[in-house]
């Protein structure tokens, strides 16, 4: 079963419920980064193993074709005009093969790699940033109450409306974080299996 959707409504009530799904969400928006991360060291990783194996096989290549036999005699047998031609074949195959592998790695690292690390940077990166906006604005919040909740009964109407709107601020300034927040985390962590489905 899959993540249970967030609904905008639910994000003022900030039931246990709520919290439980938002969770859920942040969890597995954590472990998408962290595979994304992963997958992006390994195809780096493979790219320059790539470039390497390219480099070499192009150095072979270029050996295979300043090669050519010194024939003994006045001309060439048979035999040594097809191996010298044959060589030449091959020198020729591996240089086309490695132009294209090198095609192949900028490719991946143009329309694999670049745009991967931009998801994970910029949506999975904001929906952190919105988290801990939000951790602040609650921990401002909570120690608001705090302070607050001992008031006794007794004190005066003025002190206690100044309390109410301080309150009623905190909530005011939380909400908005909450809702941006919810948003972006739902949004990223329905793009995480759209974003896959595209390769």
């Amino acid at each position: 079963m899959g993540l249970q959707p967030l609904e905008f409504s639910d994000c003022y009530v900030e039931s246990p419920h709520f919290r439980e799904r938002l969770r859920a969400h942040e969890a597995e928006l954590e472990k998408t980064n962290k595979f994304i991360k992963e997958l992006l060291k390994d195809g780096k990783a493979l790219v320059t193993a790539t470039k390497t194996l390219s480099e070499a096989q192009q150095k072979f290549a270029h050996s295979l074709g300043g090669f050519s036999f010194e024939f003994i005699g006045d001309a060439e047998t048979d035999d040594e005009r097809s191996i010298d031609e044959s060589i030449q074949e091959f020198a020729a195959f591996l240089r086309t093969l490695e132009e294209q592998r090198e095609m192949m790695a900028r490719n991946i690292d143009e329309t694999f790699i670049k745009p991967l690390d931009r998801f994970r940077r910029d949506l999975i990166g904001a929906a952190k940033e919105e988290k801990k906006k939000y951790d602040k604005e609650t921990e401002k919040y909570y120690s608001t109450l705090e302070k607050h909740v001992n008031l006794s009964s007794k004190k005066k109407e003025a002190s206690l409306l100044e309390v109410r709107l301080t309150i009623s601020n905190s909530v005011a300034s939380i909400l908005p974080v909450l809702c941006l927040g919810m948003l972006i985390v739902q949004h990223s962590s329905t793009l995480c299996p759209k974003l896959f489905l595209c390769w």
